[in-house]
């Protein structure tokens, strides 16, 4: 691959999160964990130790966030719209 990768935008995964819905084959694990990773600056171990209730979706304007363990710490971290659209899908199945 040449050129800059870019992340999918909010239709591009709203379109794959609507695929994923309608074939549980498709795993979405993979790009959540990008997402997380590139969006939000999380490391890939945080998804393996999720939740349901680690999740605390938007209400209204406040924007939806997690919370995750770090070591002996407790963090919390807010969600861009397309990193929560994955990780609710996600927690879904």
């Amino acid at each position: 691959m040449t050129g800059r990768q870019k992340l999918m935008t909010a239709r591009e995964i709203q379109a794959f999160v609507n695929a994923a819905l309608a074939d549980p084959a498709i795993d979405l694990a993979v790009p959540l964990g990008i997402s997380l990773a590139s969006r939000e600056g999380l490391r890939s171990t945080v998804l393996a130790g999720l939740s349901r209730g680690d999740y605390h979706p938007a209400v209204g304007e406040v924007p939806g966030s997690l919370t995750y363990q770090d070591g002996d710490q407790v963090r919390v971290v807010t969600l861009s719209p397309e990193s929560e659209l994955l990780l609710s899908a996600h927690l879904e199945r």
